[in-house]
């Protein structure tokens, strides 16, 4: 397969991943590559792993694909997100506002954290994003008043990954991929390679890549022998009950004697999820089972794995959301240029098991010293609690999912306290920082309490986008 080439890739799925994959590369693939998306017609269960949250960056992932923010609002059930609010978590019942935000702002080369550390304040009464969130008000940033503290926040979504997946749908063109609805039956292959699939009305295909969105089935790198670790079992069940009024900017996290619920507004229904560690014996009848964990390679011969495909993780985080945007990405920039894909397949592996085992780190960290549900030690997550501990330091390993506000609110809010903070913050005058502390969180008190509700803030913001729609603006 060279450049000059007519090349065809077969992507099997539907589910999430897949319609967000087969959006991209009709997007992004020159012409005389062939796309065919075998699309089964039951959805599947895997979907729920993406929690209902995504990252802030989907805004712009999804805008260059051409699906705009009005767009879901005024066709989807989709909320705003300023992240996720836990609840009674852990052995010390904890709570705390995981929110987005942009970097926070430095005094004298000093990072904000560290004068958390030495005025003995809560980091999250400094947050707009977490203050907005616990009161249920929401706006968007200003993007011409710099100054405001609202400009500092960040958001995602609340979504139904079926409703995006329809928006997704609708943005293809059909004349450019070749959308076949049937499942795949049989696989044909030699050694670590696909040669063919065959669907179940006897149809026979043949592709230069298999690319596999098929959900925690894993339909084709599965047949590959591409072996699964597995690191812990689930159990997962999730309802949606309709509500007279949209909830909060934020989704919620309660944690359980035996796991954790999750409660995430979409317009006037909230969808419940509930997870049970399989551990403790305890079965849901409506439960369904969820292997956490990986793929050995998420790109094995002629194949690669997308999304759910490759790993599992629990919902607790908008991880699932950031590694499948991670995976397309990946995808798109080592597309194969001829039958010889080792370097590219390589480099694929490489990266995916990086950006996993990263995301990993975050999810072990909200248990660590919290609950034992099985973790084994991890020398890469002791570095970064014994640095920031010890003094304060937020360790970053190369292009972590998550980023050190992430990190810096996710130890705050699990009263992680540095025996130390960073010495420059001496140079600063002590009662004047307190002074200037005392005015920031009471003026972003204030603005979190002036913003309009969410549930209003929404219905305004459909009127207007219906209106703008109406006359053609």
């Amino acid at each position: 397969m060279s450049q000059q080439d007519t090349s065809q890739f077969l992507v099997f799925g539907n589910t999430f991943a897949a319609s967000m994959t087969v959006l991209a590369l009709s997007k992004v693939l020159p012409k005389n590559i062939t796309i065919i998306w075998v699309k089964p017609a039951s959805s599947c269960p895997s979907d729920l792993l993406y929690g209902g949250i995504s990252s802030p960056d989907a805004y712009q992932f999804n805008l260059q694909y051409g699906v705009s923010e009005p767009q879901l609002i005024l066709n989807t059930d989709t909320t705003f997100s300023f992240g996720t609010g836990f609840n009674a978590w852990g052995n010390n019942n904890l709570s705390w506002m995981q929110c987005f935000h942009l970097p926070f702002a430095a005094t004298e080369g000093v990072e904000l954290h560290h004068f958390m550390t030495r005025h003995k304040a809560s980091l999250g009464d400094f947050l707009i994003s977490a203050q907005a969130a616990l009161k249920g008000t929401f706006a968007h940033p200003p993007t011409d008043n710099l100054q405001s503290p609202l400009s500092r926040a960040e958001y995602g979504y609340h979504f139904d990954p079926s409703q995006w997946s329809a928006i997704f749908y609708d943005k293809i063109d059909k004349h450019r991929v070749k959308v076949i609805d049937a499942d795949i039956t049989k696989l044909n292959h030699s050694q670590d390679s696909i040669d063919s699939v065959q669907l179940d009305d006897g149809t026979k295909l043949e592709a230069d890549l298999y690319i596999d969105c098929s959900g925690t089935k894993s339909t084709l790198l599965a047949s590959l022998k591409n072996d699964f670790i597995c690191q812990r079992t689930v159990q997962i069940s999730s309802e949606t009950q309709s509500c007279g009024q949209t909830g909060p900017a934020c989704r919620l996290i309660t944690g359980t004697e035996s796991g954790w619920q999750s409660v995430t507004p979409l317009r006037e229904k909230n969808q419940i999820i509930t997870l049970h560690e399989s551990s403790n014996g305890c079965q849901q009848t409506d439960s369904q089972s969820f292997a956490l964990g990986h793929r050995n390679r998420a790109w094995q011969g002629n194949c690669v794995g997308i999304g759910h495909a490759a790993y599992a993780l629990e919902p607790i985080t908008p991880a699932a959301y950031i590694l499948l945007k991670k995976d397309i990405e990946r995808l798109l920039e080592l597309i194969p240029v001829n039958q010889e894909t080792h370097i590219e397949r390589h480099e694929y592996n490489r990266r995916f098991q990086d950006d996993l085992t990263h995301a990993e780190l975050f999810h072990r960290a909200i248990y660590a010293e919290q609950r034992d549900v099985g973790y084994d030690n991890c020398d890469k997550l002791n570095r970064k609690l014994t640095q920031y501990s010890h003094r304060g330091i937020l360790t970053n390993f190369d292009f972590e999912p998550f980023n050190e506000q992430d990190w810096a609110i996710l130890h705050a809010g699990l009263g992680r306290i540095p025996e130390r903070y960073d010495r420059m913050a001496e140079q600063v005058d002590y009662e004047k920082t307190q002074s200037n502390l005392d005015r920031m969180r009471a003026g972003i008190a204030h603005l979190a309490s002036s913003m309009p509700a969410h549930h209003i803030y929404l219905e305004k913001l459909t009127m207007y986008l219906r209106d703008s729609e109406k006359h053609g603006q």
